[in-house]
């Protein structure tokens, strides 16, 4: 059955802001859809001993093992602008060593200047209110020569789903790589893949995803 206008309007904001029981759900059922797209990303900033590496809207967190297991001694933070999301990344990474979550308004990085080594973010560009403001806060935060990668669902693909129309901003390769270049990064990779993921009636979808990569230099 298909979402009506109000449906697809509440779900779109769920997507942004994940928020109470249902946020949860939508949360759980993202870390699924988006499993494959998360640990392309991952698998792109080339995570190496010791690094401090920052992912912005990492849901649930249920992913962050997948960064701790690259290498030895690797330092997670993870910021989102979701109470709930960061309490349920709190919950589920309880106890594990060198992982911390914080909230994040979204448009600025509560960090001082080229903290990280590595910086990543799946499905999140869409909603940035300011995305070049943005990425010039990820630039300052990244240590130079530090790498950020950027997974997402390209426009041509997007503009299909009935439940962008409300709040989701939609990029080509050309606009981010508009936007990381106009705050300062080189790119250095651009990773193009396709998966499959099931619709809301339980059926195979065939879904593009690209992956930016860019450096400080």
């Amino acid at each position: 059955m298909s979402l009506n206008n109000s449906e697809q309007e509440e779900l779109a904001g769920q997507l942004r802001c994940p928020s109470g029981e249902r946020g949860i759900a939508i949360a759980q059922n993202m870390d699924f859809t988006n499993a494959n797209i998360i640990e392309h990303t991952i698998d792109s900033i080339e995570v190496a001993d010791n690094d401090h590496v920052l992912e912005i809207g990492p849901g649930n967190g249920s992913h962050v093992w997948k960064v701790l297991e690259k290498a030895a001694n690797v330092h997670y933070q993870g910021v989102d602008i979701s109470e709930t999301m960061v309490d349920e990344a709190e919950k589920l990474n309880a106890g594990v060593a060198n992982v911390f979550f914080r909230l994040s308004d979204g448009t600025s990085l509560p960090f001082e200047g080229e903290r990280f080594d590595k910086i990543f973010t799946t499905n999140t560009i869409y909603f940035w209110e300011e995305p070049t403001q943005y990425a010039a806060e990820l630039f300052r935060a990244v240590k130079q020569g530090g790498l950020l990668s950027i997974g997402y669902i390209p426009k041509r693909i997007m503009e299909h789903i009935p439940f962008t129309r409300h709040g989701f901003t939609l990029y080509d390769e050309e606009a981010v790589r508009y936007i990381m270049v106009n705050a300062g990064f080189e790119i250095v990779n651009e990773l193009t893949g396709k998966e499959i993921i099931k619709g809301p009636h339980g059926e195979d979808i065939e879904r593009e995803f690209v992956i930016t990569v860019a450096r400080k230099a």
